[in-house]
């Protein structure tokens, strides 16, 4: 199931709800404003997994599943930490829009993503 809450996805759920014009742009604008880590600005992760990949409730494979995305998918990576390794790495990012956690193994992050 895929929420629609990435990056891709901003407008055209928006469009949905009937808002006007001018109020599409001002919460498209809203909702793409960037979290700052420092100067490096927002970081940005695609889902590199071939299927549906499950976003948890806390960083490790036998937690609750919040939602899923899609491969391709884009979603803002707030920070990292270490939790159950999954093939070959512990490291599990922080999803803003999805509000849970998907391991590094799945997620390609464009940036340093900090630690939390």
């Amino acid at each position: 199931m895929h929420t629609g809450r990435t990056r891709r996805a901003v407008g055209a759920g928006l469009l949905t709800c009937g808002l006007s014009v001018g109020s599409i742009a001002m919460a498209v604008t809203a909702a793409a404003a960037p979290a700052h880590h420092g100067d490096d600005g927002p970081v940005w992760g695609t889902v590199t997994s071939r299927i549906e990949l499950n976003i948890r409730d806390e960083p490790n494979l036998r937690a609750d599943v919040a939602t899923s995305l899609s491969p391709g998918d884009q979603d803002r990576l707030e920070c990292k930490t270490h939790g159950q390794n999954v093939h070959g790495t512990s490291w599990w990012y922080w999803l803003h829009g999805a509000r849970g956690w998907a391991s590094a193994a799945y997620v390609d992050a464009e940036g340093h993503v900090p630690d939390c």
